[in-house]
């Protein structure tokens, strides 16, 4: 649905500068900001595809033009070709999924995508239903060992975002994995 706005530097830092001609998948792509983001703070014209299980995600979408293309799907599988994707996101994903399933998105990921995966997650954010998506919920933490074992390089980022307005008073600190895999 949405991301933690700490997020946009180093997502946006480790992508390519010039997209120009590239197709980018959006997984999880919920309102459309980084396919927003990508238009507006990167060179070139890239295809971006948006890929959601929600659909009144994609109904509010559609009119906004972000996205070149919009698939409804659900994640762990992408309906796409073998290597059809310059660079894949999946930003704030992994955590809606129970473990295998996200096993599986990762794996799907590195079948679809040619040079570039880009992956976000937090740590210690507890989240239930937003908006009425059950999709929103958060059912599983992914450990960065765990990224790095699968071959991302790993970043940690502290959200002072999300501790400003945490709902949880129990939560002392929300951390964020950032995590990309070059494929080439």
């Amino acid at each position: 649905m949405s991301h933690d706005p700490t997020l946009n530097s180093y997502i946006l830092d480790v992508l390519p500068n010039n997209l120009d001609g590239l197709i980018v998948l959006d997984v999880g792509c919920g309102f459309g900001e980084w396919g927003f983001l990508i238009k507006t703070r990167k060179q070139g014209a890239p295809y971006i595809i948006g890929m959601d299980i929600w659909l009144p995600y994609l109904e509010k979408l559609h009119p906004l033009n972000i996205y070149n293309e919009l698939i409804q799907a659900d994640a762990p599988y992408v309906p796409l070709k073998s290597k059809s994707i310059d660079i894949a996101l999946a930003c704030e994903v992994l955590e809606h999924l129970p473990k295998g399933q996200g096993n599986i998105l990762l794996k799907e990921l590195e079948r679809v995508t040619k040079k570039l995966i880009v992956i976000s997650t937090p740590l210690n954010y507890p989240q239930k239903d937003v908006h009425g998506n059950p999709y929103e919920r958060h059912v599983t933490e992914w450990a960065p060992d765990e990224l790095k074992q699968l071959g991302f390089k790993v970043e940690i980022a502290r959200s002072h975002f999300a501790e400003r307005r945490r709902m949880n008073k129990n939560i002392e600190r929300v951390l964020l994995v950032v995590a990309n895999k070059t494929m080439e």
